[in-house]
């Protein structure tokens, strides 16, 4: 019976070389794989230290027991602590196959686009996943920290992995140009494209970040002059245009403005260095004091960023006010706050029958539509000097920086219109020219063109 005890002891024993290995398993982070386990948590529920306690324990209890000549009650614990043991590795070993079956389900899918995001926004990757998903290529989004992927992986149910890029991966795309992208591209053999998140004549729309990239998508040529006249050399080869998915849908202007008009207020977001900044806020309030005066219907829409700039966030809500106080008092349809955000840009676009915006890229997608826009000049007191530096102005009506252009601009945009001929040319020019008739099938070309590589 002894001989039996200990024979039990070490078949228990035994069971360790199988809990140590299954303990040492840990999951990828990921979610929304096909086939993926729901729920794996990153260590087993029995941790290999509490085998090995209870191993211990079960050491010293038989050899006590055949120590003292209780060979029955030797037996009996001996039996019973290797089935705890036995149990507890059971426990670990499922956890290392649900970790095994998450690396599976990534396996299997196997995607071939990734969209790595080190940005703080995460709505910049829903700018441009509808196109890459109607293109029926797999791909995933890969996020740079965990706090991240949970973050995006309540945003969005495309398949989401937490680190480096998996090795199936033919194409990484940046919808932000990131600092720390440069760590993911050092980490993987895929052709890395930034695509950014618009087209504008911001700072760093022509920043030499983008030379560490394999390509850099672009919408037309005026992306390409602008890094020109930035001094950024990059060779023609490196150079892909895409033109604007994000303008599929935008309606062309109609023949005449009515009176009074639906005008789209939509801001960029107040930088907190006022020597930097390029925004409309800081006088929004009189902007859209002067469209009421006008008697327009003001569609009032913010940037999703920059929301932790105190006087800007008190001067979008003191807007929000001035508009529900008129809508009240006037009966105008005017729409701000959450619900404007809520509703799709496209429909906002199509919606109105002019925009007020600053140096922003929804200025460029605006021109998809033919209709007229108004711009503001945060660093500008002469209006030429502004479009001079900022050519995305060249067809804009432009509101100076001490506000002298905000009576004259408004009445040309919603009147006489003098630049509705210069528009098309403008448009052709940072929307990719005649084939923005299509706008999103040369990104998606490119997608699946990087699919196959």
């Amino acid at each position: 019976m002894i001989v039996a005890a200990l024979l039990v002891l070490v078949a228990g024993l035994a069971t360790g070389g199988v809990a140590r290995s299954s303990a040492r398993a840990r999951p990828p982070l990921a979610a929304h794989f096909p086939g993926q386990p729901e729920e794996v948590s990153t260590t087993p529920l029995i941790r290999l230290r509490a085998w090995a306690a209870g191993a211990a324990i079960d050491v010293i209890a038989v050899v006590v027991l055949v120590i003292v000549q209780a060979p029955f009650v030797a037996l009996v614990v001996a039996v019973a602590g290797a089935a705890a043991l036995t149990v507890m590795t059971v426990v670990i070993h499922r956890h290392a196959r649900g970790c095994s079956g998450v690396q599976t389900a990534i396996d299997q899918y196997a995607p071939r686009i990734a969209v790595p995001y080190a940005g703080k926004v995460g709505v910049h990757i829903g700018m441009w996943s509808p196109w890459i998903d109607r293109t029926d290529v797999p791909w995933c989004i890969v996020a740079r920290t965990p706090a991240l992927f949970h973050e995006l992986a309540a945003m969005y149910d495309t398949p989401i992995v937490q680190g480096a890029i998996p090795t199936t991966v033919r194409g990484a795309l940046y919808p932000h140009g990131a600092a720390a992208n440069a760590d993911v591209i050092a980490t993987s053999a895929a052709t890395h494209v930034f695509l950014g998140h618009g087209d504008s004549d911001k700072p760093l729309s022509a920043s030499e970040r983008v030379l560490q990239y394999d390509l850099v998508a672009v919408a037309g040529q005026a992306a390409i002059d602008r890094f020109k006249a930035s001094g950024l050399t990059i060779p023609p080869e490196r150079i892909r245009v895409i033109g604007r998915p994000q303008t599929e849908g935008i309606k062309p202007a109609g023949s005449a403005i009515p009176t009074p008009a639906t005008v789209l207020y939509a801001p960029t977001w107040r930088h907190a260095d006022d020597a930097l900044n390029v925004s409309s806020l800081l006088v929004a309030d009189s902007i859209v004091q002067a469209l009421l005066d006008r008697g327009c219907t003001v569609v009032f829409r913010r940037h999703f960023a920059g929301q932790n700039h105190v006087a800007a966030e008190a001067m979008i809500a003191h807007v929000d006010a001035m508009l529900q106080a008129h809508a009240a008092a006037s009966g105008k349809l005017h729409r701000w706050g959450a619900a404007a955000m809520a509703e799709p840009l496209i429909t906002a676009f199509n919606s109105v029958d002019a925009m007020v915006s600053d140096v922003s890229g929804i200025v460029v997608d605006f021109m998809a539509s033919g209709k007229p826009l108004v711009m503001y000049a945060a660093q500008h007191t002469d209006p030429e000097a502004f479009r001079a530096s900022h050519p995305t102005a060249e067809a804009a009506y432009v509101i100076d920086r001490d506000l002298v252009g905000l009576g004259a601009a408004p009445d040309a945009a919603l009147g006489d219109d003098p630049l509705a001929s210069s528009r098309a040319e403008r448009a052709d020019y940072y929307l990719g020219g005649a084939d923005r008739a299509d706008p999103a099938r040369r990104f998606m070309d490119l997608i699946v063109e990087l699919a196959g590589a």
